[in-house]
C-alpha cells in the first residue's frame, strides 16, 4: 500500500511540474522545433477574443466544420497555421492572448484580426510592432525560467511564420495613384524588413512568409466596388502584386546581408486566386462567392448575423466553397493551401518549400 502511495505522489508531482512554468517539464528545444506565428486575421487563432479594442470572431457558424463551435479563427474550421502544426507534428498553437496560456515549449500565436504592418493604418488592433513586443516578452520568459541557452536553442530553432499586410492596403481609396500605392508599399516593406531584423537580432533563423493574397478578388472587396461581373478590383489587385514583388527582392537582399536567414515565400497570391477563379478543378463548386455573408458575392461582414442582430445567408456545405466569408478561406481551402506551402515547387514557394526550411539544420 505505501509503495502504491508512494508511485501516485510521484506521478502528481510529475504531472503538475510538466504543466506549469513557461516550458514545465516537456520536450526540451532541440528534440522539437516551436511554431511563433505572426500575422492579421488569416493565422488569428483567437487573440482577438481577448483583444477589447478588437473584432470577436466568437459566434456561430464560424468553427462549424471542425471544431464544432467558435474558437475566434476567422475560417468554417482551421486556418493554415493549424496544418502547419500538423505538419511538424506539434499541437494547434494557443493564442498568446488566451488566459492561462503560459507554456511555450511548441510555441504562441501573436496574429490578431485586422493587424496591419503600419500601426496607423489599423491602430485598434495588435499591429506589428505589438505583436514583436508579445513575442519578446515570451523569449524573455523562456530566460529568465530555463537559461539563456535554452531559450537560445529554442529561438533558433522555430519557425517563424508570417502573413501580413494585406490590411495596409485594403482602405486604399479607388483613386489612389500609382505613386501613392508604390509609396506605400515602401513604407510597408521598410517597417516588414525592420521587423524581420528584429526577429534575426533575437536569434531567429527560420522565416516561412506568405505574400499578400489577391485582395481584389475576394468577395469583401468585389462587395465594396459594386463590381457586377465577378471581375476582380483593379487597385487593390494592383497594390497586391507591387507588394509581392518587394517582398521577394526584399527576402533576397535579407539572406544575402543577415548570417543564417533562411526562408520559405510562399505566393498564395497564385493558389487563391487560381481557386477562385477555377473552382472545379481544385475541387470547389463556387469560388467567386463566400459560403457565409449578405450582399453581392456574399461580400459583407454578416456572418453569425452579428448575435442575432443582422441577416445573413449560409450555404450549407462549406467545403464547397473557396472562400468562407468575405475574405477568408474555408477549412478544405486552407488545407490545400498549407499543403502547397508545405510541400509544394517552386512554382508556388521559393527558394524552398516549408516542409524543406523544417527539415534543414
Amino acid at each position: 500500500m505505501a509503495v502504491v502511495l508512494t508511485w501516485l505522489i510521484v506521478m502528481t508531482l510529475l504531472t503538475a511540474s510538466s504543466t506549469t512554468g513557461v516550458l514545465g517539464q516537456g520536450p526540451l528545444p532541440g528534440t522539437n522545433k516551436a511554431l511563433f506565428i505572426f500575422g492579421d486575421s488569416i493565422y488569428d487563432a483567437g487573440n482577438n477574443i481577448y483583444e477589447p479594442a478588437n473584432s470577436h470572431i466568437n459566434y456561430y457558424p464560424y468553427g462549424e466544420t471542425y471544431f464544432s463551435k467558435p474558437t475566434g479563427r476567422v475560417s468554417d474550421g482551421r486556418i493554415i497555421p493549424d496544418f502547419v502544426a500538423d505538419y511538424m507534428k506539434i499541437p494547434f498553437i494557443r493564442p498568446y492572448s488566451q488566459p492561462g496560456f503560459t507554456n511555450y515549449t511548441d510555441g504562441a500565436n501573436f496574429a490578431s484580426s485586422g493587424a496591419s504592418v503600419l500601426p496607423e493604418n489599423r491602430p485598434y488592433a495588435t499591429y506589428l510592432a505589438l505583436q514583436l513586443k508579445n513575442f519578446e516578452s515570451v523569449a524573455t520568459k523562456i530566460e529568465n525560467e530555463r537559461g539563456g541557452k535554452t531559450a537560445n536553442l529554442l529561438v533558433s530553432n522555430a519557425i517563424y511564420l508570417i502573413s501580413i499586410g494585406g490590411n495596409d492596403y485594403a482602405d486604399l481609396p479607388s483613386n489612389t495613384t500609382s505613386a501613392a500605392r508604390k509609396r506605400m508599399v515602401a513604407r510597408v516593406l521598410a517597417t516588414l524588413s525592420s521587423a524581420l531584423k528584429q526577429l534575426h537580432g533575437r536569434g531567429a533563423r527560420k522565416f516561412a512568409l506568405q505574400n499578400v493574397g489577391p485582395l481584389g478578388c475576394m468577395p469583401l472587396m468585389k462587395n465594396r466596388a459594386g463590381s457586377s461581373n465577378g471581375e476582380c478590383v483593379y487597385g487593390l489587385t494592383v497594390s497586391a502584386k507591387m507588394h509581392n514583388i518587394a517582398l521577394a527582392t526584399l527576402l533576397k537582399q535579407l539572406q544575402s546581408s543577415l548570417s543564417g536567414f533562411s526562408y520559405s515565400l510562399y505566393d498564395v497570391y497564385t493558389a487563391l486566386a487560381e481557386r477562385t477563379r477555377y473552382p472545379a478543378k481544385y475541387g470547389f463548386k463556387v469560388g467567386d462567392s463566400a459560403c457565409c455573408g449578405s450582399g453581392s458575392f456574399n461580400g459583407q461582414f454578416t456572418c453569425g448575423g452579428k448575435n442575432g442582430t443582422v441577416k445573413y445567408n449560409h450555404c450549407s456545405k462549406p467545403g464547397e466553397y473557396v472562400w468562407f466569408d468575405g475574405a477568408h478561406p474555408t477549412d478544405v481551402a486552407n488545407r490545400q493551401l498549407t499543403d502547397l506551402f508545405w510541400a509544394g515547387s517552386s512554382t508556388y514557394v521559393s527558394p524552398i518549400n516549408l516542409k524543406a526550411l523544417y527539415e534543414a539544420i
